[in-house]
């Protein structure tokens, strides 16, 4: 049997978030295995393509794509389970992203990433009907392709600063995101803005994406003292040492 087929059959009858079933198919297409035999796989193929990789979590998700798809038939189950690794990104200042999201027709959405730390999909999902006074419940989030609307990679309610939830309280239909629009449309807006010769001009050239508001965001709580624990709550991660390790950008003399 092809690994296209067994894989298919194994991620559509398994509990998989509609991101994760679509990951999965990327990846073991990136692995160059798609259309070879499943008794041809093993560890040693599957490392050999992940070494080449550069990216750290890129190489992290490989090899856990490769063993969840191949746990039932006991292969690469000896794959290494990689430490995660903070990409470090050269931050643009608060008043030059705010400069950049009030030029981008997706300004709100880039909002809630840097003041909210809000994922991009989860970003487009918000409506006004999620708010308990500033209190914003993050329950869904688009697909990067946006034909799925369903559950977020974390759950919880974050406290909104008062004007942002404002913003959220008075938005109209229109500006509701609709099934069909991918969430890339926001990501190519931020760093299309972020190449304008205006902001290369503030910059020194930094380029910048929705995620990255997302790390500003935690990294902007820390710089101000906020008690760690707040800022994983915020941040909706399991383990604190997440948000240190991962989403913090500290510098030494900080």
């Amino acid at each position: 049997m092809k690994v296209s087929e067994y894989a298919t059959e194994v991620i559509n009858s398994r509990p998989y978030k509609y991101q994760t079933r679509q990951t999965f198919f990327k990846d073991l297409k990136r692995l160059g295995i798609w259309e070879m035999q499943v008794e041809d796989i093993n560890s040693a193929l599957i490392r050999d393509v992940v070494e080449k990789i550069q990216t750290q979590s890129t190489r992290k998700r490989l090899f856990i794509t490769a063993r969840s798809i191949f746990k039932n038939l006991g292969i690469c189950q000896d794959l290494p389970n990689l430490e995660a690794e903070g990409k470090i990104y050269d931050i643009p200042t608060q008043a030059e992203l705010e400069w950049l999201i009030d030029k981008s027709k997706y300004r709100l959405q880039l909002l809630l990433c840097m003041f909210g730390g809000l994922r991009v999909g989860e970003a487009c999902a918000v409506t006004p009907e999620k708010l308990s006074g500033d209190y914003l419940d993050v329950n869904q989030a688009y697909s990067q392709d946006g034909l799925h609307l369903g559950s977020p990679k974390t759950y919880g309610k974050i406290l909104l600063p008062h004007w942002l939830a404002e913003e959220v309280r008075n938005m109209k239909p229109n500006q509701y995101w609709k099934i069909g629009r991918t969430t890339k449309l926001v990501s190519h807006s931020c760093y299309k803005l972020s190449r304008s010769a205006k902001f290369k001009d503030m910059t020194g050239g930094k380029t910048v994406n929705p995620h990255m508001l997302r790390h500003w965001y935690a990294t902007d709580m820390i710089r101000r003292g906020v008690n760690p624990e707040v800022v994983r709550r915020q941040m909706r991660h399991k383990n604190v040492s997440v948000t240190l390790r991962i989403y913090t950008q500290v510098r030494s003399e900080e």
